[in-house]
């Protein structure tokens, strides 16, 4: 689902450049803690829940709509402000070594992806082939990438992708959340709550180098 456009959200960003990495990483958090990037950070209730929780490592918040990105931020600054973990990308997932030197992303997150049901833009899909061999080259050499959807057509087409690809699944499932030990872990979307309060499955992968 689209966000509307917000006026206010161009001025917030402006005014809080410094959560922004605007060009190429450069220790932005100027600590040697771990990377982590969500692709696709909507509102930012996922990294924001994941930097309070895990505050030994770093948060980047990819997201390429800027209303949305604007709307994430608020929430970071406006509900946490002691959070000093975080970072925003206001940019589309396609050339990450553009902002990123190899092996230097620990884990990457992808949460409830757009699925881009029609066949002929299956290439936009961030599960495709090309994303995952872009992935390859950003992740550390222990890497890895968790993927949620509620889409179980893009939990399969995911599936057969990662199986042409260099990477190891080492955990999937259509219930995650019928499994206690793995949500023992997990921090919701908005957009899983409101699925899962439905009663529609959440499908998740795991997969490392």
């Amino acid at each position: 689902m689209r966000l509307r456009h917000k006026n206010w959200t161009a001025g917030y960003i402006d005014l809080n450049k410094n959560y922004f990495i605007v060009d190429k990483y450069k220790n932005n958090f100027n600590n040697e803690q771990p990377i982590n990037l969500e692709i696709g950070c909507g509102k930012g209730n996922f990294i924001k829940g994941k930097a309070i929780k895990v505050v030994n490592e770093n948060w980047i918040g990819m997201e390429k709509e800027s209303t949305v990105i604007g709307v994430a931020l608020r929430n970071v600054i406006e509900n946490e402000m002691d959070i000093k973990n975080i970072l925003f990308i206001n940019k589309y997932a396609e050339n990450l070594l553009d902002i990123f030197e190899k092996k230097s992303i620990s884990k990457i997150f992808l949460n409830f992806s757009d699925p881009w049901p029609k066949s002929k833009h299956a290439k936009k899909r961030l599960t495709n082939i090309k994303f995952l061999e872009n992935y390859w080259e950003v992740l550390t050499d222990d890497g890895s990438i968790e993927i949620k959807t509620d889409n179980d057509k893009l939990y399969e087409y995911s599936l057969e992708q990662i199986e042409e690809s260099k990477f190891n699944i080492v955990y999937k499932t259509t219930n995650l959340h019928n499994d206690p030990k793995e949500m023992e872990h997990n921090v919701m979307t908005e957009y899983e709550k409101r699925f899962s309060e439905t009663g529609k499955n959440i499908n998740k992968i795991i997969i490392t180098k």
